[in-house]
C-alpha cells in the first residue's frame, strides 16, 4: 500500500528529475500543497454529487441503491435498509491493460 507521504516523496522526485540548482527546484511543500488541493476539489465534488472523469486514469461515478428489507442473522429479524449513495469507480481501459501486462509501459525521453 502506498500512502500519501510515499505518494508525495515520488511525485516531487519525478518533478525534481534533472533539475541541478536549489531555485530549479520544486520544494516537496509545493508538491504537497497541490497535491491536497487536488484531493479535497476530488472530496467536494463527490460531496456535491458530481461524476468526476479523469481521462487517461477512470471515472468516479454516483449510483443510487434503493431501499431494501435485509435480514439480520443476529437478532433474528427483518430490517429496513434506506435508499443511499454509492461511488462506483470505472478504472480506463488504458490503465486496466497495463494492470493486466497486455500493454508496455513506454517512458519517452523528452
Amino acid at each position: 500500500m502506498v500512502r500519501k507521504e510515499e505518494l508525495l516523496r515520488r511525485v516531487w522526485e519525478k518533478v525534481n528529475i534533472g533539475k541541478t540548482g536549489y531555485k530549479d527546484r520544486i520544494k516537496q511543500v509545493e508538491v504537497e500543497l497541490v497535491i491536497n488541493e487536488f484531493l479535497n476539489e476530488l472530496a467536494q465534488c463527490m460531496i456535491n454529487n458530481e461524476d468526476i472523469s479523469l481521462r487517461g486514469f477512470g471515472n468516479f461515478v454516483f449510483n443510487k441503491r434503493m431501499g431494501r428489507i435485509a435480514f439480520d442473522s443476529i437478532r433474528r429479524q427483518k430490517m429496513r435498509l434506506p435508499e443511499r449513495r454509492v461511488i462506483k469507480f470505472n478504472i480506463s481501459k488504458e490503465v486496466d491493460k497495463h494492470i493486466r501486462g497486455e500493454k508496455r509501459f513506454e517512458v519517452v525521453d523528452e
